[in-house]
């Protein structure tokens, strides 16, 4: 910097000399020059030994911040010196291991051909040890079996009271169980008063018509939905009952079941012979044979026989044994016993008895009806008194009657019912929601059966009991929609063998219900309009318990 100066001087002296002192001024600007650079080397070298002597100076007060890191030098030198020692360590513990596992190999190769030689020698007697072990597992594993059986069993049970809890801790659930079930509880079942009391009169019945001709009848079966047990509380207080008949001395039943390959007749109808008694003539009674024994000494010593009493030509009249039985009810009644307990009526019927027994305490009345019918061979089919589908019957027709064999499948189906089973109450319910409808009650019935045979147990449970009404709406829907309902007990292998049945019907073809529908369009739409009305029904009632 300092010669740019000095140039500068230099050249405003140049230009202040004149023309005329050139030699001169020459010789002066040289001697000039040459002083100046005397100067600007003398200068130069100051400046150099200045700047050495700052970068001598510089150099401590740059390495004397460096030594306030000391202590991180330290520690860096300090973990590689570490580092390097762990290092150095898992290097020989690897060298061992490589020792060691050329050392076991060695010893492993030894000890294999040792154990070669073993297991030559013991091969034979492995041999002979396997069959006794393979017979010990086998048993192992049937205990094993059987205790997971008994576990899961446990397990089940377990979660089907947790289940339950659960069913019943939801409170949407138990809102919508409370007023499906409302309707079906608080009745109060007389069927056991109704049986001892029916009892009591016909065992009073038989004492007193003993020794004549007249049908010798049995004790009641209790049938309908009420012995069911699954009938609406609307007509839970009618109990019918069917009393079989059995032939008097001197007679036998034959039964024609009207037209041939016809099952389920309702044209039935009760021939009614007379057998020889020639043989039994010594018994006590002096019974007269009513085939060979004269007629004035028929009419003088014996009473007339069943046929010139209660028969229509050679058939058996159903309105004159109910009114037979009906004339005779008042008296006998006095003679059971329960005349202080029950004052007994007689109801106008014409086919059967229907009585109205009131309690004198009290004052509940309890409905009765009395069916009169004939066994089928050993079998749980009956002909009975009953009126047929068709209105108008005649007094001389019995048209075929399953109540009997239906209610022992209903109790059969009630013996092999899981704990909680609520099919029952299910039955009860849309039987309830018919009332008033022209929907068949028979028809729900039938659905009913059906399912019970084709649907687990478990599945009738408490907690499933509104997909039971929802897989019933659903079976019937399907029917409706098919045109096609079998009847239960006809041609239908899923019937148990305690149901005991004539072998026609078992080797029958399967009757359907809704045949009438596949030959009117009308009524079919009709019932699949009380399908929908019945769903709506059965809504309202979950809904608003109505």
């Amino acid at each position: 910097m300092a010669l740019a100066v000095l140039l500068a001087l230099l050249a405003l002296k140049v230009q202040s000399v004149g023309v005329d002192d050139d030699a001169t001024t020459l010789e002066r600007i040289y001697q000039r020059e040459v002083y100046l650079q005397e100067q600007m080397t003398r200068m130069l070298l100051e400046i150099e030994q200045r700047n050495m002597e700052q970068s001598w100076v510089g150099v401590p007060a740059l390495l004397f911040p460096l030594l306030d890191f000391w202590k991180l030098w330290f520690s860096m030198g300090l973990f590689f010196l570490l580092f390097w020692n762990m290092w150095r360590s898992l290097q020989r513990i690897q060298d061992d291991d490589n020792s060691s596992e050329e050392d076991s190999s060695s010893s492993e190769e030894e000890e294999v051909r040792g154990e070669h030689e073993e297991e030559e020698q013991e091969q034979q007697e492995q041999q002979e040890q396997q069959e006794q072990q393979e017979q010990q597992v086998q048993l192992v594993e049937l205990q094993n079996e059987e205790e997971e059986e008994n576990e899961e069993d446990q397990e089940d049970e377990e979660d089907e009271e947790d289940e339950d809890t659960d069913f019943y801790g939801s409170p949407l659930t138990v809102f919508i169980t409370r007023h499906a079930l409302a309707k079906l509880q608080g009745r109060a079942s007389r069927c056991e008063v109704v049986e001892e009391l029916m009892s009591d009169l016909l065992q009073s019945f038989r004492s007193l018509w003993s020794d004549s001709f007249f049908p010798v009848l049995q004790p009641a079966i209790g049938v309908g939905s009420t012995f069911e047990g699954w009938s609406p509380r609307e007509e839970d207080t009618l109990y019918c009952l069917l009393v079989p008949m059995e032939a008097p001395r001197g007679h036998v039943f034959v039964l024609d079941l009207g037209s041939e390959g016809e099952l389920l007749s309702r044209n039935s109808r009760i021939r009614v012979e007379l057998v020889c008694t020639c043989e039994r003539e010594q018994q006590p009674g002096n019974m007269l044979c009513f085939l060979h024994s004269p007629e004035e000494e028929l009419s003088q010593n014996q009473g007339t026989s069943l046929l010139h009493s209660l028969c229509t030509g050679s058939y058996l009249d159903a309105q004159r044994t109910a009114t037979w039985f009906n004339l005779q009810v008042e008296g006998i009644w006095t003679d059971t016993g329960w005349e202080y307990a029950y004052n007994l009526r007689v109801l106008p019927s014409s086919r059967s008895c229907k009585l109205q027994m009131t309690n004198t305490t009290s004052g509940k009345k309890l409905y009765i009806e009395l069916l009169f019918g004939v066994q089928q061979g050993d079998t749980d089919i009956f002909l009975s008194s009953q009126n047929s589908e068709a209105g108008f019957t005649p007094s001389t027709t019995w048209p075929q009657s399953c109540a009997v064999a239906e209610k022992k499948f209903f109790e059969y189906a009630a013996r092999n019912a899981e704990r909680n089973s609520s099919h029952k109450s299910c039955l009860r319910l849309f039987a309830h929601i018919l009332v008033g409808m022209d929907f068949s009650t028979y028809t729900i019935k039938t659905v009913f059966l059906h399912l019970l045979t084709t649907m687990p147990p478990e599945t009738w449970q408490r907690r499933n009991f509104l997909g039971q009404l929802e897989n019933v709406l659903r079976f019937l829907r399907y029917s409706l929609m098919e045109k096609r309902l079998n009847h239960f007990l006809l041609g239908n292998e899923m019937v148990p063998d305690e149901i005991v049945l004539p072998p026609a019907f078992r080797a029958a073809s399967p009757l359907n219900l809704f045949q009438h529908l596949e030959q009117d369009p009308d009524a079919h739409s009709q019932a699949l309009r009380e399908c929908r009305e019945l769903k709506n029904r059965l809504l309202r009632l979950l809904l608003f318990g109505r």
